[in-house]
């Protein structure tokens, strides 16, 4: 099988799993669509830290980390089937966020969490940050003592993917795909916490 070919039978498996996780409906998952996605996105990613010059082995990490996640949108699976060449597409997806980043680091520009700290607050934002604070306690605290350990590695420690599959004893698509989970699964909890404080 090429990988274009690949590539067309995954689509739609990564669109019914999508669905079926939305419809909570166990018998409808399917794991191993997103191991085979992970393990595809790395080989686009071992393509690009040979052809990009200046990428660095846990940048490259990084993006295909991006990719994975992004594919979790129903709307990137449309896009990659309506594109004609969803394996064309996806490398596209990686090439530009490749280039996005070395441009960023040519210009000097690095994009970081106290940029976005640093950022004018009005006075409804310093009135939502201690609410805001105690959403994101409650979501990491209904997550499971492995997984806030996965995200403490991957985030507090800056581990890439690689280090930490190393660490856990996985593969690298197995914590690829866990991580994305994790992340989903905390963003489904705050949206769930916003949704609800809002309706109050």
């Amino acid at each position: 099988m090429t990988i274009e070919e690949n590539w067309a039978a995954l689509v739609p498996r990564l669109e019914a799993d999508l669905r079926a996780r939305a419809a909570a409906d166990p018998s409808g998952i399917d794991d191993d669509a997103w191991g085979a996605a992970a393990l595809l996105l790395r080989a686009y990613g071992r393509v690009l830290h040979r052809t990009q010059q200046g990428l660095r082995t846990e940048e490259v990490d990084d993006l295909v980390q991006d990719a994975l996640v992004k594919l979790q949108s129903l709307r990137t699976l449309q896009r990659l089937k309506a594109a004609g060449s969803p394996a064309g597409y996806v490398a596209v997806m990686l090439r530009n966020a490749a280039m996005d980043l070395l441009r960023k680091r040519q210009r000097g520009v690095e994009v970081t969490l106290s940029d976005e700290l640093a950022a004018p607050h009005t006075q409804e934002a310093e009135l939502m940050a201690p609410e805001r604070s105690e959403q994101l306690r409650r979501a990491l605290l209904s997550l499971s003592p492995e997984e806030r350990n996965v995200l403490r590695m991957r985030f507090w420690r800056g581990l890439s993917i690689a280090l930490i599959a190393e660490a856990s004893d996985a593969t690298y698509s197995a914590t690829a795909v866990r991580l994305f989970r994790i992340l989903r699964k905390l963003r489904e909890r705050l949206d769930r916490d916003v949704d609800n404080f809002v309706s109050h």
